[in-house]
């Protein structure tokens, strides 16, 4: 009688010990490579892209998480909210997502694209990407259907990159030693330096609304600051480690940022 029962609570502490592991399971967020991060207003949720999951994943303001779409993807990075569509850095393409639908409507394919990795717009929708492997900028004009590959000795693995809409400029940072933070001119697309930096590999950039500028650096395990005077960097969030593209939630003045290698999403309160 005695072992029947030590049976029977043993076969009950299996069923628990197996019922908490199924909810643990259902409750981890499904990342796999989280790279980049955008809001959509509409459907008050925010979307990341899952590079080695290639897929995008949904999450809504009860960090509830939703898959979003799971077909047509290679290797989804960069992705923006745009007239009311999702554009996606795809590897070789910017594939276009109607937000209702869940569902891929228009490929821009680029060709000699390696690696597409970070996407901004223009006030005027021109479209900015970066190519990591090709050390390149693509400048996009859908209206027009026109297509320019932007070069120089400055692009060495471009990677993040922001509109700085006051000065009409695109902010892209890059990933190697001792990046510089670059300028592109959106009247004539050359292309400078607007500050040097001492920070190795860095991946994502955003400016909030007081025109602060955070950048994420895999090398120092950081996001760093400038601050509005320009004058000097912050090491703002230290030990924030692998990074990747920056989202800034002016609602709750927060940074949203991937983890790429622990494949979670952290929210970084501003001041």
């Amino acid at each position: 009688m005695k072992a029947k029962t030590l049976y029977l609570i043993l076969i009950l502490l299996v069923l628990v010990i197996a019922i908490i592991t199924l909810i643990l399971l259902s409750r981890k967020a499904p990342l796999n490579g989280p790279e980049s991060i955008t809001f959509d207003e509409v459907g008050k949720r925010f979307l990341i892209s899952n590079t080695l999951g290639k897929n995008i994943v949904a999450l809504n303001l009860n960090e509830q998480y939703t898959p979003f779409l799971d077909k047509g993807l290679e290797q989804p990075r960069g992705i923006i909210i745009y007239s009311e569509k999702l554009y996606v850095a795809d590897k070789t393409a910017i594939k276009i997502i109607d937000l209702e639908k869940a569902a891929i409507i228009d490929t821009i394919k680029i060709p000699g694209a390696a690696m597409l990795n970070d996407i901004a717009f223009t006030k005027t929708g021109i479209i900015y990407v970066t190519d990591t492997a090709g050390n390149c900028v693509y400048v996009i004009d859908p209206v027009a259907d026109n297509m320019q590959k932007l070069t120089s000795p400055l692009l060495q693995k471009p990677n993040g990159i922001v509109y700085d809409m006051p000065r009409d400029q695109m902010f892209v940072v890059c990933f190697r030693e001792k990046s510089p933070i670059l300028s592109v001119s959106i009247l004539d697309n050359s292309i400078s330096i607007f500050k040097d930096t001492i920070y190795n590999d860095l991946d994502g950039i955003a400016i909030d609304d007081l025109g602060r500028i955070f950048i994420s650096s895999w090398g120092q395990d950081m996001i760093f600051e400038i601050p509005q005077e320009q004058n000097r960097y912050l090491p703002t969030f230290k030990g924030v480690k692998d990074a990747a593209d920056i989202f800034y939630y002016l609602p709750e003045n927060q940074l949203l940022v991937p983890l790429f290698s622990d494949n979670q999403i952290i929210r970084l309160q501003l001041e």
